[in-house]
């Protein structure tokens, strides 16, 4: 029986061998620059899911995100920032708070951390800001709106909080660092939100003016309150951080990005000056320069440049497009803007839609951008020269798959 059985087995063992052999695809990772550096990669689909997925350099050309092993799920892929070895990020797929993962020795990205923070809704997401290995920040509702959480990031755990519930005004709705959280020369700035919460996610302030609340770092104690006025809504939501600090200038601009229902008082990118703790005066980029109604909805500053996105046409964010213009249509153009002759020159680099959160950033003397379309099918990655001004593509995602985020490990 074994004689008559052995010969069927074999013939079907070929044919499971050989249908495996046809199906099987052999994906070839895409080649890199600088092997040795390690970079991320963040992923999304349509219902915004998506992988975080490390790669020994740079990828270039054209690829298929699956080509690239060793990623982690994520039920929404916005991006992350790195500090050191680590990924943080807001949020996994199972709790609120602050996700640590890093690159483990096998090459996969695996998480190495969690900071739980029980937000109360959605509403009302957090914020943090890494200092150092072991110095970080960030809100936490329900332990107080008027209070900066203190934790170390190389072990995950709380360690103390500032408390800024003084500086209360008895609005409806008060808040200390919820979407910014920023550092220059030895000092925190954190925003201050007096308003009413409504159905948008958006605060409505009382008044017509933005506010800092300025910590030392130090000490950890505050010192003062700085204030611009004809502005409102600093910061967005804490994927999206809307601040940065020149490298070159030392000077920190951050975007009052404007109450985006009504889009008045108009949006503003605002400055404070090295060796400064108050707001310069003196400065403001209005989008009504450039085009209106809009909004400034990106930031990153270099040598004396605000590099941003500047819509090709008027566009407003709620109502599919209140301006006859959806916000995530391929309308946003990256560009350079001079702070001190305030000229705006869009740079050659494919136009965005705004599904992608991450901030233009700098790695190894070059400016890094990341956009999505549809116009071109396009989603990747554009490095600019900031000395020549000239940009070369470095990769596209092929597959439709959009490109939500890009890290180099430190």
């Amino acid at each position: 029986m074994f004689k008559q059985i052995k010969p069927i087995l074999l013939i079907t063992m070929c044919a499971v061998l050989f249908a495996c052999k046809k199906d099987s695809k052999v994906v070839t990772p895409p080649p890199t620059e600088d092997p040795k550096s390690t970079w991320i990669i963040y992923n999304g689909e349509a219902n915004w899911s998506g992988k975080i997925n490390p790669s020994k350099g740079l990828p270039a050309g054209e690829f298929q995100i699956s080509s690239l092993t060793g990623g982690y799920q994520l039920g929404y892929s916005a991006g992350g920032r790195v500090f050191g070895k680590y990924i943080y990020k807001l949020n996994s797929d199972s709790k609120k708070g602050i996700q640590r993962l890093e690159v483990n020795a096998s090459g996969a990205v695996v998480e190495s951390g969690f900071l739980e923070t029980p937000f109360s809704s959605d509403a009302e997401e957090g914020n943090f800001h890494i200092s150092t290995a072991d110095k970080g920040y960030y809100w936490d509702s329900s332990k107080g709106r008027m209070k900066i959480q203190t934790f170390n990031p190389a072990t995950m755990v709380r360690t103390g909080e500032i408390d800024l519930t003084a500086l209360t005004k008895g609005a409806s709705y008060e808040a200390a660092g919820q979407l910014v959280i920023a550092e220059k020369e030895g000092k925190l700035f954190v925003d201050l939100q007096y308003g009413t919460r409504t159905a948008a996610w958006q605060i409505v302030p009382n008044d017509e003016n933005v506010y800092l609340a300025v910590i030392d770092i130090a000490t950890q104690k505050y010192e003062s309150t700085t204030l611009y006025a004809k502005a409102s809504n600093l910061g967005l939501f804490g994927d999206h951080p809307l601040w940065n600090v020149d490298a070159v200038t030392g000077d920190l601009y951050m975007v009052a990005v404007s109450n985006m229902k009504t889009q008045t008082p108009e949006s503003k990118i605002l400055r404070i000056k090295k060796g400064q703790t108050a707001f310069d005066a003196g400065f403001q980029l209005s989008i009504k320069d450039y085009i209106y109604p809009s909004d400034f909805n990106a930031l990153f500053a270099h040598d004396g440049k605000v590099y941003t996105k500047i819509s090709s046409k008027p566009a407003g964010y709620y109502s599919g497009g209140t301006h006859g213009t959806k916000y995530r249509d391929d309308i946003w153009y990256w560009t350079s803007i001079d702070v001190n002759t305030k000229k705006a020159t869009k740079l050659n680099i494919p136009v965005d839609n705004f599904f992608c959160y991450q901030q233009p950033f700098l790695a190894d003397g070059k400016i890094y951008f990341i956009s999505n379309n549809a116009v071109d099918a396009f989603s990747g990655l554009t490095e600019l020269d900031p000395k020549t001004g000239t940009t070369k593509e470095n990769f596209r995602l092929k597959g439709g798959s959009r490109l939500m985020g890009v890290n180099k490990l430190q």
